[in-house]
Parts: C-alpha cells; sequence; structure tokens
C-alpha cells in the first residue's frame, strides 16, 4: 500500500514493505517543498506492524510527528538569527 499526502508544506509518500520473517515495515519518505523544487528529503524506517494498513498509517502518522519537530527547529533558528532591537 502506497499513500501519498501534503502536511504543512511537505510531501509525504509511505513505503510499506513485506518483511520476509512476516510483517509489514513502516517506511515513509519526506520531502520538504519550495515551489516547484525539493528543499531536502529524508527517508524514515519504523517498527514492523501485523498488517499493511496499520504500518501505512503508522508511517504516515509518525512522518507529521517528524514534520512538527522540524518546523519547530526552523522557526527557533529563524528567530535567533534576527537582530536584536535596543
Amino acid at each position: 500500500m502506497r499513500s501519498r499526502t501534503l502536511y504543512k508544506g511537505h510531501y509525504l509518500s509511505s513505503n510499506t514493505t513485506l518483511e520476509p520473517e512476516g510483517g509489514h515495515r513502516a517506511r515513509v519518505a519526506v520531502m520538504a517543498l519550495d515551489g516547484g523544487r525539493t528543499r531536502w528529503q529524508r527517508f524514515l524506517d519504523f517498527g514492523v506492524f501485523e498488517t499493511e494498513e496499520s504500518a501505512d498509517a503508522h508511517a504516515i502518522a509518525a512522518g507529521k510527528e517528524w514534520i512538527d519537530v522540524q518546523v519547530k527547529q526552523e522557526a527557533l533558528a529563524t528567530n535567533a538569527t534576527l537582530p536584536c532591537s535596543e
């Protein structure tokens, strides 16, 4: 199963795979978009789930959580570089 979604200016694409020992590994690709270009991309692997649907749902949810952290860090970095006014 492959699920794709946009979230806070990022594109998520799950790529759940069947494991040789059984179960489905949750995987997601996260891409930061900047207009028509990809600014960066990350590939995240998570645990093994009993069903493909549960692995896919976890991959997308965890990818969104990861994006939330990145957005906060980018905001903090931007605020840290602003000049101080006295």
